[in-house]
C-alpha cells in the first residue's frame, strides 16, 4: 500500500508539473506579444511586451547559462506563431517560450556563464525588461590563515584528595604541552591554559569540588584548552610539576579546607577535641570512598563497561545517602553527581546499542533532578538532564513529550548550552511531523542562538527540505547550496533528502547539478523507492533541454529496466513528446500508445493521464469531434479530477468547438457550421464563451437564409460584446434584416448605428446599406440624400484611406440615377467616380467599379445624345482597358468600339464608322457575339450607301 501511495503521489506531481493549475478558469489569460533586444556597451536589455502587469516566478542558474521565468496564466501570442527567438548577440543566445498550460515559461539561453542580471520596469506596465551584463571581477581577498590544529590531546583528568595536606589534579596528555597559569584574585579563580592542546574525543570533564578547590569548567579554542579552578581554601596555594612517560601535569592545591572548620564548628560543644577529630576522620574516609567509587565509575564508563560503571555510581550515591541518614551530614556533591551519571550511563548504553525503550533513563534523570532540587547541590547538571529527557522521548518518537521537555528547558534555563541546542532537536521533531513553517523558524532560532552551531550543516539541509515541501524552490536551493558547501557527504546517507535536493535543482532549471544528484541516488540506492523514478527524471532533463531523441532513448531504457508501472510511465512520456511534434506523423504513434494503455491496462494509475492526453493530442491536431468525444468521456469517468473541477476539460471542449466551427466557416461550409451548432447547441453552445464562434454561427445562418435564427443570435451577442465586435455585429444584423425584406427595421437599425458610432470604421458601409434600403423601398430621393451626405463627409476627410470610399459612393449614386432615368446626373456621377480615384487606372488591382464607370459614363452620355462627349468617353475607355486581362472587360471594349462606330455614323463620319465596323468584323471571338453581327450589318449598309453616293457623284 505504501508503494502504491507513493506511486500515486508521484503521478499526480508529474501531471501537475505538466499542467500547472494556478489559473482560475474564469480569469482571462495575459499574453506575451513581442520581444525586443537592445545593446548598450556590454549591457544587453531584453524587453518582453505583455498585455498587462505579469505575475511571474524566477529560477536562475547563470553558471549553467540558463534563466527561466515562469509567467502565471499567460500565453505566448506572437504574430508569426514561432516560440523560439534567436539573437545574433555574443552574450544572449535566445529565448524559448514553453507552453505549460495555463502558464508560459520563458527560458533564456546565455552564451556566457559569468553574467549577472537584474530586472527593471519598462515604460508601461506591460513591459518587463531583463538586463544582462558581465560580472565585474574584484581582486581576491586574502584571508588570514587558519590556526594550525592542535598536536597534543588531553586524555584524562584525575583527582586525588587522599593526602590531608593537599589535593592533586593530574592532567594526562599524548605529549608534553606548555602550561600557563592565570590567577584572578577578584573572583578567586585560577585559569590553566594548555597551549597546542585539544580534548581527546573520549575525554569527558567530571565536575569536582572538595574543601580546597572546585573544577568549574573546561573550554577550548582551536588549538588550546582552558581549565578554570575555583579557590575554596582560605590560604589557597598552587604548585605544578611536569612529568614524562607518560606526559602529565600534576597540580597540587594547598590550604586549609573550609568544610573541616565548618564541620568542627557545627559539632556539639560537648564533643572533646579527640571526638571531633575522630568524627572528621570518619567523614574524610567516607568522602574518599565516594570519590573512589565515582572515579572507578568514570573509568568504567570511558571503557564502555556500562554495567560496571552503573554499579560504581550506585555505590557512590549509596555511600553519600547513608552518610546523610546515619550521621546527618551534608550531601557529598559527588554522590548527587553519581545519580546523574547513572542516568547518563543508561542513556549512552541505549544510544550505542540502538535501543528503543528509554523509560528507565528518563526515570533516573527525573529522580536526579528531584534530588538536586531538594538538596540545592549539582543544580548545574539539571539542564543536561532535562535535555537528555527530551532526547529520550525523541528517540522513542514521542514528539509531543520531547517538545514539552525542550520547552521546559528553554523556559527554566534559557542561557544554558543545552537550551540553545534543544531548538535544533525540536526542529527535527517538527520536520518529522511535517510542520514545515515551524521547523524553519526553530532552525533559524538555533542558528542565531549558537555562536558556532555543531549541527549547522544538518540545519541547512533540513531547512532546505522544509522549503522544498512548501514548493519554495529558490529558497530551498539557497540552503542546499550552503549545506553542500559545509558537508557534501551527509546528504548521501539519506536517499529521500537526496531525492528532494535533486528535485529542487531541477525545479530551478539547474539541470547539470540535478542530473549529477539523481545519478548518485541511482548508483547508491538502486532499490530505493525513489530510484525507479530517477530513471525517468534523467529523461526529463534531456526533454527539458530540448534533446527529445535522447530523452526518448532514456525513457526506453527505463522501460526495459524496471517494473510495469515504470514502463507505463515511460511510455506515457515518450508519447507526450511524440504528441508535441507538429511537423511529423509521430502523433499518430502517440495516440496508439494512449489507446494501448487505456485498453490493455484499464486498472493502472496511468489510464487517467492517457485519456486526458489523448483528448489534448486530438485537439492539437485538429481532430475536433474525436477530441470532444474523448474529453467528454474523461469528464464522465473522472468527475472529481482537478482538471474537471477547475473547468480545464470544459475549456478544452470549448476550444475544440471553436476550432470545429472556425474550420467549416473558413471553408465557407455554411451548412456545416449550422449542423455543428445544432449538434452541440443544447449541451455547450447556449452560453458559449467564445463570442466570435457564435458570430460565425449567426453569419452562417444569415447566408443560408435562416434570418430569424441569425437575428436571435445577433441579439444575444449584443449584450455580451463591445467595441469593434459590437459594431460589426450590428452591421450584420442590419444586413440580415435587409435580406429578410424587413426594410423598416433595417433602416432603423442602420440609423441607430450612425447615431451611436459616428467614427466607426464601418460608417461608409452602413451609409451605403442605408441608401440601398431606401433604393429597394423606391425612396430614391432619400437614398440620393444619404449618398450625397456620405460623399460630402469623406471628400473632406484628411485621412486618405478613409477618403478612398468616395469613388465607390459616386458609382453607386450613378447606378441609382441610371435606374431613375436621370442619365445626365448618372453620367456626371460615373465621371466623378473616375476623377476621385487617386491611383493609376491601369494597375491590375483597379476596382471593378472604376472600370465600369468608364463604360457607364459613355452609355449615359450616348443616351442623352451628347454624341461628342460620349464618343470621347468611349475612346478613353477603349484606350485605357484595351489589354485588360478580364474577358468581360474585353467584351465591353468591343461593344464600346461598336458604339463609337455608331456615333461616327450618326455624326456623318461614314468612312471612320466603316473602318471601325470592318475591324470588328475581322475579330474572331470565342463564341458568336452580337456586336460582331451588328457590325456586319452596319458595314454592309454603309458600304451600299457609300457605293450609291459614289455612283451619283460619278
Amino acid at each position: 500500500m505504501k508503494a502504491r501511495f507513493q506511486t500515486i503521489c508521484w503521478l499526480i506531481t508529474s501531471i501537475l508539473m505538466l499542467f500547472p493549475m494556478s489559473m482560475n478558469a474564469q480569469e482571462e489569460p495575459m499574453s506575451i506579444s513581442g520581444v525586443e533586444l537592445l545593446r548598450k556597451g556590454e549591457q544587453v536589455s531584453i524587453t518582453l511586451q505583455t498585455s498587462g502587469k505579469p505575475i511571474y516566478e524566477l529560477n536562475e542558474n547563470l553558471k549553467a547559462r540558463t534563466l527561466v521565468v515562469k509567467f502565471r496564466n499567460t500565453k505566448a501570442a506572437f504574430a508569426d506563431g514561432r516560440r523560439d527567438r534567436l539573437f545574433n548577440d555574443p552574450q544572449v543566445e535566445g529565448i524559448r517560450f514553453l507552453d505549460m498550460e495555463p502558464d508560459t515559461w520563458a527560458q533564456f539561453k546565455l552564451r556566457k556563464d559569468d553574467l549577472i542580471f537584474d530586472m527593471v520596469p519598462g515604460s508601461n506596465p506591460g513591459q518587463l525588461v531583463f538586463r544582462f551584463r558581465p560580472l565585474i571581477q574584484l581582486p581576491p581577498v586574502t584571508l588570514p590563515p587558519d590556526p594550525e590544529p592542535a598536536t597534543i590531546a588531553l586524555e584524562a583528568l584525575d583527582y586525588d584528595d587522599s593526602n590531608p595536606d593537599f589535593t592533586s589534579l593530574t592532567f594526562s596528555f599524548t605529549g608534553p604541552p606548555r602550561l600557563f597559569v592565570l590567577e584572578n584574585p577578584q573572583d578567586r579563580t585560577v585559569r590553566l591554559r594548555f597551549a597546542d592542546t585539544a580534548p581527546a574525543d573520549s575525554f569527558t570533564l567530571t565536575p569536582y569540588e572538595d574543601g580546597r578547590v572546585r573544577v568549574d569548567e573546561l573550554t577550548t579554542d582551536p588549538n588550546q584548552v582552558f581549565v578554570t579552578l575555583g579557590q575554596i581554601a582560605s590560604d589557597f596555594r598552587l604548585e605544578k610539576d611536569e612529568l614524562s612517560d607518560p606526559a602529565r601535569w600534576v597540580i597540587r592545591i594547598y590550604g586549609q579546607p573550609i568544610f573541616q572548620d565548618i564541620a568542627i564548628e557545627e559539632e556539639d560543644s560537648s564533643l572533646t577535641p579527640d571526638e571531633a577529630a575522630k568524627l572528621d576522620r570518619e567523614k574524610r574516609v567516607r568522602n574518599a570512598e565516594i570519590r573512589a567509587a565515582y572515579q572507578q565509575g568514570e573509568n568504567h564508563f570511558r571503557k564502555s563497561e556500562y554495567d560496571l560503571a552503573i554499579e560504581q555510581f550506585q555505590k557512590a550515591y549509596a555511600s553519600g545517602k547513608n552518610g546523610v541518614g546515619e550521621f546527618e551530614d551534608e550531601w557529598n556533591p559527588l554522590a548527587i553527581q553519581s545519580l546523574f551519571r547513572i542516568a547518563d550511563t543508561k542513556y549512552t548504553q541505549l544510544e550505542r546499542r540502538r535501543g528503543r525503550n528509554y523509560h528507565q533513563a528518563i526515570d533516573d534523570y527525573t529522580t536526579a533532578i528531584r534530588v538536586a532540587n531538594t538538596t540545592e547541590i549539582a543544580k548545574d547538571l539539571i539542564p543536561h538532564a532535562q535535555f537528555r529527557i527530551g532526547r529520550s522521548y525523541q528517540q522513542m518518537r514521542f514528539s509531543q513529550e520531547a517538545n514539552t521537555s525542550y520547552e521546559l528547558l528553554r523556559r527554566d534555563f534559557p542561557s544554558s548550552y543545552e537550551a540553545q541546542e534543544s531548538s535544533f532537536w525540536q526542529a527535527l521533531n517538527q520536520i518529522a511531523r511535517r510542520e514545515w513553517g515551524q521547523a524553519i523558524l526553530q532552525f533559524e532560532e538555533y542558528l542565531k542562538a549558537m555562536p558556532n552551531p555543531k549541527f549547522i550543516h544538518i540545519a541547512y539541509y533540513k531547512i532546505a527540505q522544509a522549503y522544498y515541501q512548501q514548493q519554495k524552490f529558490p529558497e530551498a536551493r539557497d540552503f542546499f547550496d550552503r549545506a553542500r558547501a559545509l558537508d557534501s557527504r551527509y546528504v548521501q546517507e539519506d536517499p529521500m533528502l537526496l531525492f528532494h535536493m535533486g528535485e529542487t535543482y531541477y525545479e530551478n532549471a539547474d539541470y547539470d547539478v540535478a542530473r549529477e544528484i539523481f545519478q548518485l541516488l541511482l548508483d547508491r540506492y538502486p532499490d530505493a523507492d525513489f530510484s525507479k523514478f530517477v530513471a525517468l527524471r534523467l529523461g526529463d532533463f534531456l526533454r527539458d533541454e530540448g534533446k527529445e531523441d535522447e530523452a526518448i532513448a532514456a525513457y526506453s531504457n527505463a522501460i526495459r529496466s524496471y517494473s510495469l508501472e515504470i514502463a507505463l510511465m515511460g511510455k506515457l512520456r515518450i508519447a507526450n513528446i511524440q504528441a508535441e511534434r507538429p511537423y511529423s506523423d509521430e502523433y499518430r504513434q502517440a495516440l496508439r500508445t494512449y489507446d494501448e494503455i487505456i485498453t490493455l491496462y484499464p486498472d493502472s494509475p496511468q489510464v487517467e493521464e492517457a485519456k486526458l492526453r489523448k483528448g489534448l493530442t486530438l485537439t492539437l491536431y485538429g481532430a475536433y469531434r474525436e477530441a470532444i468525444a474523448a474529453l467528454e468521456g474523461f469528464m464522465e469517468e473522472y468527475p472529481q479530477s482537478v482538471y474537471v473541477r477547475r473547468n480545464i476539460i470544459q475549456e478544452n471542449i470549448d476550444e475544440n468547438l471553436k476550432g470545429l466551427v472556425d474550420r467549416a466557416y473558413q471553408r465557407q461550409d455554411d451548412l456545416g457550421v449550422v449542423t455543428i451548432y445544432r449538434d452541440y447547441q443544447a449541451k455547450y453552445l447556449l452560453n458559449f464563451r467564445f463570442d466570435t464562434t457564435l458570430f460565425q454561427v449567426a453569419h452562417a445562418h444569415q447566408k443560408l437564409g435562416f434570418h430569424n435564427e441569425a437575428m436571435d443570435l445577433y441579439r444575444f451577442l449584443e449584450s455580451r460584446v463591445e467595441g469593434p465586435m459590437l459594431e460589426l455585429l450590428q452591421l450584420q444584423a442590419a444586413e440580415t434584416l435587409i435580406q429578410a425584406d424587413d426594410f423598416q427595421q433595417a433602416r432603423d437599425q442602420l440609423a441607430r448605428f450612425l447615431q451611436r458610432y459616428p467614427d466607426s470604421v464601418y460608417d461608409a458601409d452602413v451609409r451605403k446599406k442605408l441608401a440601398d434600403v431606401y433604393k429597394q423601398a423606391k425612396e430614391f430621393e432619400s437614398a440620393a440624400l444619404v449618398y450625397e451626405q456620405a460623399i460630402e463627409k469623406y471628400e473632406q476627410d484628411t485621412d486618405l484611406l478613409r477618403a478612398e470610399v468616395v469613388p465607390e459612393l459616386y458609382y453607386e449614386l450613378g447606378l441609382m440615377y441610371e435606374e431613375m432615368g436621370r442619365y445626365t446626373e448618372a453620367a456626371e456621377s460615373f465621371q466623378k467616380s473616375i476623377a476621385t480615384y487617386n491611383h493609376p487606372l491601369i494597375e491590375p488591382d483597379v476596382p471593378n467599379y472604376v472600370v465600369q464607370s468608364h463604360f457607364r459614363a459613355a452609355e449615359m452620355l450616348y443616351k442623352v445624345r451628347n454624341d461628342e462627349r460620349a464618343l470621347a468617353q468611349y475612346e478613353q475607355a477603349i484606350a485605357t482597358y484595351t489589354n485588360w486581362p478580364d474577358e468581360r472587360v474585353e467584351e465591353q471594349i468591343n461593344w464600346a468600339r461598336y458604339q463609337t462606330g455608331v456615333l461616327h455614323k450618326d455624326m456623318g463620319q461614314l468612312q471612320q464608322a466603316l473602318e471601325i465596323f470592318g475591324d470588328l468584323m475581322e475579330k474572331t471571338p470565342a463564341s458568336p457575339a452580337l456586336w460582331q453581327q451588328l457590325s456586319s450589318e452596319q458595314h454592309q449598309a454603309l458600304s451600299r450607301q457609300l457605293a450609291y453616293e459614289n455612283y451619283l457623284n460619278d
